[in-house]
Order: structure tokens, then C-alpha cells, then sequence
């Protein structure tokens, strides 16, 4: 399976599996065993006691109703060998409503370098354009794996006026596995199915054979839906679909048993793809809050700004840029935040720009 060829849907649905269900999988395996041991450790008086039985040992697990605290967490899908995130997203866990909002960043944003970066890419023997002029994608490229994630969330950060708790780190082939370990998504595939057949230089020959009606998708089969690109309406056709792949996937896998019944294969899974900071005692902590999650309280925004084409520094071939505009983007925080706020005091309103460009 050529990485470079699955596109950034992939890593945003691996991405948010692999940090709200993945690690919220493991956690359950280690509490279970938490569990298990302190059931061995009771004398057979206190198993049999009516002041200590397993279900004693089992309310005594029980979460405290309070709230989470908040979280921003930066989430890359890398192809590990050009160090190229297909995916530069932003997850804000708002502990208050146990809602998550999404906010992708377009791979080509462009950075204009500042000294604080410059130094801290010279300092760790990194090279990189002395103009400084780069897109978001290859500032992690040139920042290096061990670093790139620090790089990204200051400037990241600075765009969006927040600091960063967490980084998850992805290898885009655990996608099938992910898929598979589910039991596979149900799509409603459009009448006339999905066909396309092409030969990429880079990445050899795509094959999508997909007939028309409602079906299970396994991973092989999910990985096709999200690389065809031939619709009607061009890109805003691929977004659409993309988008409604991801929200079956959250719909039909926040409340499905196959989690728990594959939870090895997903485990394995995440130890071998990923890499993030998020540590089993934050999982055990915010396990409670996966397993209420609701789909729908989850948002999709874009990093407001507009495409621009217009050579590189000291080059004369045009080149896509994304160009940030600042102002809306501090914008789009605060109105998240003020949201979250009415949610919590319960006034019916209206969250979230689902019907948006998350083309990354």
C-alpha cells in the first residue's frame, strides 16, 4: 500500500480513532487487570464479605462526576519516509460538554520562518531555506521527526492564540487494520458505484472497483472510497464524501462492541503506528469520557484563510499556498470557546461549520 497516495481523510479518521478509541482501548485492558489483581489480592473473607466483593471493587473504579480538564492536542499522519504529514489537525477536548472540535490546517500554509524557529532548527543541526519561506507540511520536514512536532506547535499555537497538552504522531498503514479490527463501515455507495483505474508516476496504479448500494466496507475496500477522486463536482465532491465517510465511522464505532472484542489487534496496532505523549495514566483519566462521547458532539472547522498561487522566494514556477488570516483564525477560537460556554449553560444553538472545506 503506497503511504503517499493516502490522502489526508485517511490520517484524520486514524488520527482521531487512534486517540479517542485506540488508547481508550488499551486503557480498559490495563484496568481490567488493575481490577483482576486487586480481586487476587482479597482474602476469601473479603470476597465473600458483604463489605468487599468484586462489584465493591468495581464501584470503587467508578469515575467522580466532575469535569475534564480541557485539551489541545496537535495530530500529524506522517509518511515516515518523507517526514511529509499528510494531516496537520487540531483536536480541542472540551471537558465541560465532552465534545471535540476539529480544526484542520492546510499542508500548504505558508510560514515565514521566525528566529526563534530558525534557532531552533540550527540548533538541532536541521537545514532549511535561508529565506525562511516554507509551507506548514515541510517545516516538519525540515524540523526532523524528533522535533517537528515541538516546531509545529509553537507556531501552530501562535495562530491559533492556544498552548498544546498533547501530540499524537501517525503512520498512515494503520488505517486497514483500524477498518478491519471494527468489523468494517456501512456506506451507501452512489448508484452508479465507484470505478477508477490510474497510473501515478510516484505512486504506481490506483484501483477503486466499487459497486453502486449500501455495503460494509472492510479496510481494503474503505481505503478505495477515500482515494476516488472522479465526481461531478470535482474536490468539493471528494470533501463531501470524505466527510461523510468520517461521520459514519465515529457513528458506527463510538458504539460498537467490536472495540473491546478486537482490542488486541487494536493495542498492537497503536504501539506500532503511533507515537504521542499521551500517556496510559491520561487514558485511564479520560476513559469515562470516551466511552459517553457522542458523535454529533463532534465538529469539523478549516484554519480560515485563502488559497494563492505565487512563486518562492528567488523562484519564478508558481507554487500553491494557503495564506492564514490571522485575524479570523483567533476568531474561530474564541467563537469554539463561547459555544462550549452556551452549550454548558444550555442554550440551544447551533455548533459548528460542518458543511465547510476541511481540504488538507
Amino acid at each position: 500500500m503506497d503511504k503517499f497516495l493516502i490522502k489526508k481523510f485517511i490520517a484524520i479518521v486514524v488520527s482521531l480513532v487512534s486517540c479517542f478509541i485506540i488508547v481508550m482501548a488499551s486503557a480498559v485492558v490495563v484496568n481490567n487487570i488493575i481490577v483482576a489483581s486487586q480481586i487476587t489480592a482479597a482474602t476469601p473473607h473479603e470476597l465473600n464479605g458483604s463489605s468487599a466483593n468484586y462489584a465493591d471493587v468495581r464501584e470503587e473504579e467508578e469515575p467522580q462526576t466532575v469535569a475534564l480538564p480541557d485539551l489541545n492536542i496537535l495530530l500529524l499522519g506522517i509518511d515516515d519516509e518523507a517526514n511529509l504529514p499528510d494531516v496537520i489537525m487540531v483536536i480541542t477536548y472540551d471537558g465541560e460538554n465532552n465534545a471535540i472540535d476539529i480544526i484542520s490546517i492546510p499542508r500548504d500554509t505558508q510560514v515565514v520562518m521566525t528566529q526563534i524557529e530558525m534557532d531552533m532548527l540550527s540548533d538541532a543541526g536541521r537545514w532549511f531555506p535561508n529565506h525562511g519561506v516554507v509551507k506548514m507540511n515541510e517545516l516538519h520536514a525540515h524540523a526532523g521527526l524528533a522535533l517537528g512536532h515541538h516546531v509545529l506547535s509553537h507556531r501552530i499555537g501562535n495562530i491559533l492564540g492556544i498552548e498544546f497538552d498533547h501530540y499524537v504522531i501517525l503512520d498512515l498503514d494503520v488505517f486497514r487494520d483500524i477498518v478491519d479490527a471494527v468489523g468494517g463501515i456501512y456506506m451507501d455507495i452512489r448508484p452508479e458505484g465507484m470505478f477508477y483505474n490510474v497510473n501515478n508516476a510516484v505512486g504506481g496504479t490506483i484501483e477503486v472497483a466499487l459497486p453502486g448500494g449500501r455495503q460494509l466496507l472492510d479496510g481494503a475496500m474503505a481505503e478505495q472510497f477515500v482515494r476516488f477522486r472522479q465526481y461531478r463536482d470535482g474536490d468539493e465532491g471528494r470533501i463531501r464524501a470524505n466527510q461523510e465517510f468520517m461521520r459514519e465511522f465515529f457513528i458506527q464505532v463510538l458504539g460498537s462492541e467490536q472495540i473491546m472484542s478486537n482490542a488486541g489487534i487494536l493495542v498492537t496496532s497503536f504501539i506500532t503506528h503511533v507515537q504521542t505523549d499521551f500517556g496510559l495514566m491520561d487514558a485511564l483519566r479520560y476513559l469515562g469520557a470516551a466511552d459517553a462521547l457522542n458523535p454529533h458532539d463532534i465538529d469539523f472547522y478549516t484554519l480560515p484563510g485563502q488559497p494563492s498561487e505565487f512563486p518562492r522566494p528567488g523562484a519564478t514556477a508558481n507554487t500553491s499556498w494557503f495564506i492564514v488570516d490571522q485575524t479570523a483564525a483567533l476568531g474561530l477560537m474564541n467563537q469554539i470557546r463561547e459555544d462550549n460556554v452556551r452549550n454548558n449553560s444550555g442554550m440551544d444553538i447551533q455548533v459548528g461549520d460542518d458543511g465547510g472545506d476541511d481540504d488538507i
